[in-house]
């Protein structure tokens, strides 16, 4: 690759890490990026980082000690109060946060003076993840080394280059020991590729697997720092652009630098040989790993990141939900002791677990399409691969070279002091069962808003100075027509996800849909600079005006609407309503609504509407409950039932106990068998009786467990009297083992007689009257309720008879 040094050419690849780097008193900018033929560090030379000052305070700063060496240039761009702006350039880092702290000091604002270098070079030609960078090669006196390309331009490109993918997870002694490190992966045509690196002595015969199979995937170690230094060596090797894994940057490689810089070993496991490296010490967090040329993802963070919902994210729980498959332990709740004994005992056995916790993320990464959402969400927002979270630099990257190009540089800080926006709209319920009920969705509601009345902070700017032609908001706001941008961005996103869902790209759908939905959640952060109460309160109460203006038409249609929330709309039909024409009726009612927006909107602000209701559920059975302790309909719960595809009906709850994890698993199931029964008229008060005869008689005492998580070490927790906390400290004490007091700590407890206490170390008698009067009768008492009866007269009915 280096044979035509010095020769100008096009390079063309997909960027995986970014950074910026001072050397020899210059800025330069290195990229990562993978092409078609291997990866290649990109080199931008001789960079500057830029900030913003208004005209009118640029020659006192830079008249400050320090800072008179800094740059300057006065440029057509102006401020959110049309105030003339110059660019402040600084060559380094230090520079610039000297400069930063002297402004601070003399009250001096800066525009955009925390987007990084790095970043800035990219969106501002709005490159996102590919790249075509014109440049050359230069010679390298160490031939092993990977190629560098110095680069004088580059553009955005589309690309399809695949990235090499690796599935690591270590097994480790309880103080932190290196026992092994499993590494699995697939190639693009289904390849497998599997090794175990695993201390211990090389047996004189092949090992052999649980089942019998032979095993030729482990490399044997002689001691953790050969495991380690093999390790590196397998990076340099394999040279993977992406590691996955299950809570790989806070546990896998977290555990793996402490046991290099115990044994003072360069971790050098990133592109180059350079080293795994942490930006804050101790912080061993995914926004503060440093590996460059490596993209590391973690699999519950990205799950997450794409709306995936579990009670529990240990691998265990997640896999046998995705996959019906689990670790291959026999006791997985206390593997500790079983991993300690198969290293001394049984190391093929031990190998063979630590290769199926690779592979299980690996397929739950497959099978959730991650690495595809991973990559297509990148490509959307401009963020660095891999980088979770982070929707207000996702906002920041989409607006900021738009907002240049208009001629505006990005505010300071918010707008807002103290003022803050509505939430959405949320109607009163009318209590009841009902048969009958329809769903009208708005599709992408508060997106659509911001599309169809042109909100926009460059266009609020610009509207507060026009005449009579800019479309009003709220809380005074006006809104520019002259080339929105949000707006324009919106419409975009729009299109990209109707062409996805049109292709069955569900990924890429997906992470349009999430970014969209996000947009208005980032104008509504105080985080975020162009956050301002004008413009957040002009998407949410359009919103509530948009809700009660549908409610009305619906009425007008003569049906009665019982309950809507933010962007739905509960429409009752009628229990005697015609079952062959509730499609129909969904359909035309959704699509004269739409038609009367349309006529509305144009007659009175001339704007094009971009909302769309939708006929999105009929709930053949609906339940909405009251408040408790009131007759008054309650609000964000219900139970209904909906009809699937192969015509079997579905319980949906919503906002009700059975999608909790903190109730207990007999508060679930009676839950569910009292919402089947009522919808399908079966007794109810009989099934009650049987279930507290069960309890009181300890026939249910499995159906009692809580399980709960610790999501901070024991003693982190401000308020110390939860049942969990409790039963985790009477863990601790009872075994003398400090990891039930840790972060993830699971702990399974019980309501006794003397409070909560663990399962396994339970001495106290079960309060069966908790679990009546705390779990069953709140859960009961609602459906009871229809039945004009209550949860007290059941029970002493009941309790006459023992």
């Amino acid at each position: 690759m280096n044979s035509g040094a010095n020769e100008l050419q096009l390079l063309q690849g997909r960027v995986l890490t970014r950074h910026a780097i001072h050397r020899q008193g210059s800025l330069f900018l290195q990229y990562f990026v993978q092409t078609a033929t291997g990866p290649v560090t990109v080199e931008i030379l001789n960079q500057e980082h830029v900030c913003f000052v208004k005209n009118v305070d640029g020659a006192r700063l830079l008249a400050s000690e320090g800072l008179r060496s800094i740059r300057a240039s006065e440029l057509t761009l102006k401020s959110f109060h049309h105030d003339p702006i110059t660019a402040l350039y600084c060559n380094d880092g230090r520079q610039l946060r000297h400069l930063v702290r002297v402004a601070k000091d003399l009250d001096i604002e800066l525009f955009e003076s925390d987007v990084k270098t790095e970043h800035r070079f990219l969106i501002e030609r709005f490159i996102a993840l590919d790249a075509e960078f014109y440049g050359y090669f230069i010679d390298l006196q160490d031939t092993s080394s990977q190629p560098v390309f110095v680069a004088t331009r580059a553009r955005q490109l589309e690309s399809d280059i695949e990235l090499k993918a690796i599935s690591l997870d270590f097994e480790c002694s309880i103080t932190g020991e290196l026992y092994s490190v499993g590494l699995y992966g697939q190639s693009v045509d289904g390849v497998i590729y599997q090794k175990v690196i695993m201390v211990g002595d090389e047996p004189d015969t092949e090992p052999c697997s649980p089942s019998g199979e032979s095993i030729e995937y482990i490399e044997w170690a002689l001691n953790e720092v050969d495991l380690i230094h093999r390790l590196i060596a397998w990076f340099h090797y394999y040279d993977p652009d992406i590691i996955i894994g299950w809570a790989v940057v806070t546990f896998d490689l977290a555990l793996l630098y402490r046991r290099a810089k115990q044994h003072q070993i360069a971790l050098s496991i990133g592109r180059g040989a350079q080293a795994l490296s942490w930006k804050v010490e101790d912080k061993y967090r995914p926004e503060t790993l440093s590996l460059p040329g490596r993209v590391v993802l973690d699999g519950i963070d990205w799950l997450k990141a794409a709306f995936y919902q579990f009670d529990r994210y240990s691998l265990e729980f997640v896999a046998q939900a995705l996959l019906d498959e689990g670790k291959a332990i026999h006791n997985v709740d206390n593997r500790m002791d079983e991993i300690n004994d198969l290293f001394f005992n049984d190391k093929p056995a031990l190998a063979h677990y630590n290769l199926t916790d690779s592979r299980l993320v690996w397929d739950i990464f497959e099978k959730t399409q991650l690495f595809d959402f991973v990559i297509e969400r990148a490509k959307l927002t401009g963020l660095e691969l891999g980088r979770v979270g982070a929707s207000v630099a996702a906002f920041n990257n989409l607006y900021l070279p738009h907002l240049h190009r208009a001629g505006f540089v990005a505010p300071s800080k918010p707008a807002s002091d103290g003022i803050e926006s509505p939430g959405g709209y949320v109607m009163d319920s009318v209590p009841g069962l009902y048969q009958h009920i329809l769903v009208l969705d708005f599709k992408s509601l508060y997106p659509s808003i911001i599309r169809t009345f042109l909100i926009d902070p460059k266009g609020l700017v610009e509207g507060t100075s026009e005449i009579g032609d800019a479309v009003p908001g709220f809380l005074g706001a006006q809104f520019s027509r002259d080339k929105p941008i949000l707006p324009m961005l919106i419409k975009k996103l729009s299109e990209e996800r109707e062409l996805a869902k049109s292709q069955k790209n569900a990924p890429l759908s997906q992470a349009i849909k999430i970014i969209m939905n996000s947009l208005y959640g980032v104008l509504g952060s105080r985080g975020c600079v162009f956050h301002d109460a004008r413009l957040a309160s002009s998407i949410t109460m359009r919103g509530h005006e948009i809700m009660k203006q549908t409610r009305r038409w619906v009425e007008d249609e003569g049906f009665e609407v019982i309950y809507g929330d933010t962007d739905s709309t509960f429409v009752w039909l009628g229990d005697d309503f015609a079952f062959e024409q509730v499609q129909k009726t969904g359909k035309a009612l959704a699509e004269k609504i739409n038609l009367l927006w349309q006529q509305k909107l144009k007659a009175e602000y001339d704007l094009v509407s971009f909302l769309e209701l939708e006929f999105e559920t009929h709930f053949e059975k609906f339940f909405m409950p009251t408040l408790r302790g009131s007759v008054e309909g309650s609000k964000k719960r219900y139970v209904g039932t909906k009809r699937e595809q192969d015509g079997s009906l579905k319980l949906i709850f919503k906002g009700m106990e059975q999608v909790r994890s903190d109730w207990s698993p007999l508060a679930r199931r009676v839950q569910y068998e009292l919402y089947e029964r009522l919808f399908s008229g079966q007794d109810i008060e009989a099934y009650l009786k049987e279930i507290i005869n069960g309890l009181n008689r300890g026939f249910l005492d499995r159906e009692l467990v809580f399980t709960k998580q610790l999501r901070r070490n024991l003693e982190d927790y401000t308020a110390k009297s939860a049942p969990h906390l409790k039963a985790a400290r009477k863990l601790c004490d009872a075994t003398g083992d400090g990891q039930y007091a840790k972060r993830g700590a699971r702990i399974e407890y019980v309501m006794t007689l003397n409070g909560a206490e663990p399962v396994s170390y339970c001495t106290s008698k079960i309060d069966y009257d908790y679990y009546l009067t705390r779990q069953l009768e709140p859960i009961a008492e609602p459906v009871l309720s229809i039945l004009k009866t209550s949860f007290s007269e059941v029970t002493t009915n009941q309790m006459s008879l023992i």
